[in-house]
C-alpha cells in the first residue's frame, strides 16, 4: 500500500455486465433444443434413443418398421388370395460423434484468488462438491460445448424428398413485403400447404436463421409487419420455431428446415450412469444435466445430460494441452464429454411406389423477402 494508495478492488466482469457478459452467452442452438424437446427422444417412451440404461449397461438399439401399403396393392376381386406377406425392415442405431472439453485448475493459481474461488458449491447431482472457480470455468466453457454439438447435429441432417417438388433441394418461399398481397403460394400458407401435402402430422418445427428469423419476429409484432402472411402472425403461430445461428453455415444462407415431430432425434450414449458412476482411482465419474441456464441457452442445459470426470492431480505431471506438452501443477482436471448422433426416419420408410417415397420428415426451404 505504497504512498497510501488502497489495493485495487477485484470484481468479476460477469457481475458488472450481467446477462450480456461474453463468457456466459450461448449462441442460439435451436436444432439441439428441438432434438431435446420435440425429437424422437422426447416421446413418451423414456430414453427411447439412449444406448445406456440407468444401470450403466450399454445395449444395442434396433428399430423395426413396416412399409405402408399403397392403393395399387389392393385387390378389387372378392377372393381368398394372399396379396402380401408383410415383413419388418430393421435398422441399428449407433453413436458416431463425440464432443469433449477438459479444463485444469491449479491449486497454486486458485490460492492467489479471493477466498470465494475455493468455496465449495453443490452442482446438481454431482457426487462431489465443486469449488466456485470450477463452476465458473465450467460455465465459461459451455458455449463452445453446446455449439459444437449443435453444429455436428446440423451437419448430419439428411434432407428428405418433398412430395411437392419430387426432390430434396431447397424450395424458395417468399414472405411478401407488400402488406396488401396475401398469395396462397407464399409465406406461411405455402409452408403449411406443403406440410399437409407431405402428410405431416402435429405442429411443424421450423429451424433456421436469417430471413426466416426476421419473418418470425415481424409476425409476432403486428405493428412491425410489412407483409400479410395469414393476417400478421396467425400463420407463424402454427409453427414451433427454433432460432439457430449455426444453421446458416450448415444449411446455407437464409435456408431453413421444416421438420415433422418425432421424425428425428439425438441418439445418446451416457456412459457414467449406474455402476459406472463412481470414484475410481483419482477420478470421480458421473452423468448429469447442468442445473442452471445462461443467456441464449433457452433451456438447453437442464435438458441435456453430460458425462463428467473430475480427476485429482496430487503431483505435477506432463499433459497435452491443445497441441503442446505442458506441466500441470497439483489441482483438479474437469473433463466433460457427450457421445451422440442424429437419427432420422430411414430413407426407405416408404416403398418405391408410394407417393411419399424418399420422405423422411425433413423439408428444406430458402426464405426470400420481396
Amino acid at each position: 500500500m505504497a504512498l497510501g494508495y488502497c489495493p485495487a478492488v477485484l470484481q468479476h466482469m460477469k457481475f458488472i455486465i450481467g446477462e450480456n457478459a461474453p463468457e456466459h452467452k450461448i449462441t442460439p442452438s435451436g436444432f439441439l433444443k428441438a432434438n431435446l424437446e420435440k425429437g424422437a427422444n422426447a416421446t413418451p417412451i423414456q430414453d427411447s434413443l439412449s444406448l445406456a440404461n440407468t444401470a450403466g449397461h450399454i445395449k444395442d438399439l434396433r428399430l423395426k418398421y413396416y412399409n405402408r401399403t399403397v392403393p395399387s396393392q389392393m385387390a378389387t376381386a372378392d377372393n381368398c388370395d394372399i396379396d402380401l406377406v408383410q415383413a419388418y425392415s430393421e435398422i441399428t442405431i449407433d453413436t458416431t460423434s463425440i464432443v469433449k472439453f477438459g479444463l485444469h485448475f491449479n491449486d497454486s493459481t486458485i490460492a492467489k484468488y479471493c477466498d470465494e474461488a475455493s468455496r465449495s458449491v453443490a452442482i446438481g447431482s454431482a457426487p462431489t462438491p465443486f469449488m466456485e472457480e470450477h463452476l465458473a470455468g465450467l460455465m465459461a466453457a459451455m458455449n463452445g460445448f453446446v455449439s459444437k454439438i449443435d453444429q455436428t447435429l446440423l451437419g448430419q441432417v439428411v434432407w428428405g424428398k418433398n412430395a411437392v417438388t419430387g426432390n430434396n433441394t431447397a424450395v424458395s418461399v417468399n414472405f411478401n413485403d407488400d402488406s396488401t398481397v396475401n398469395l396462397f403460394t407464399e409465406g406461411y400458407t405455402k409452408l403449411l400447404n406443403d406440410y399437409a401435402f407431405n402428410e405431416g402430422q402435429g405442429t411443424p418445427i421450423v429451424v433456421g436463421s436469417g430471413l426466416i428469423n426476421a419473418a418470425m419476429i415481424q409476425s409476432k409484432i403486428p405493428a412491425l409487419t410489412q407483409y400479410s402472411p395469414l393476417n400478421n402472425g396467425a400463420g407463424a403461430n402454427q409453427f414451433d420455431y427454433y432460432h439457430d445461428i449455426n444453421a446458416a453455415t450448415s444449411f446455407g444462407t437464409n435456408q431453413f428446415g421444416v421438420f415433422m415431430p418425432g421424425t428425428f432425434g439425438m441418439v445418446e450414449l451416457d456412459r457414467y450412469r449406474g455402476f459406472r458412476a463412481k470414484k475410481l482411482g483419482t477420478s470421480t465419474f458421473w452423468n448429469m444435466a447442468i442445473p442452471l441456464n445462461m443467456p441464449g441457452a433457452d433451456g438447453i442445459l437442464p435438458l441435456m445430460y453430460i458425462d463428467f470426470q473430475l480427476k485429482e492431480l496430487d503431483c505435477p505431471q506432463e499433459s497435452t494441452v491443445g497441441y503442446e506438452t505442458v506441466t500441470l501443477d497439483a489441482g483438479y482436471s474437469l473433463i466433460m464429454s457427450k457421445r451422440f448422433a442424429l437419427w432420422q426416419v430411414p430413407s426407405d420408410a416408404f416403398q418405391a411406389s408410394d407417393r411419399l417415397t424418399g420422405n423422411n420428415g425433413s423439408l428444406r426451404y430458402t426464405a426470400t423477402n420481396s
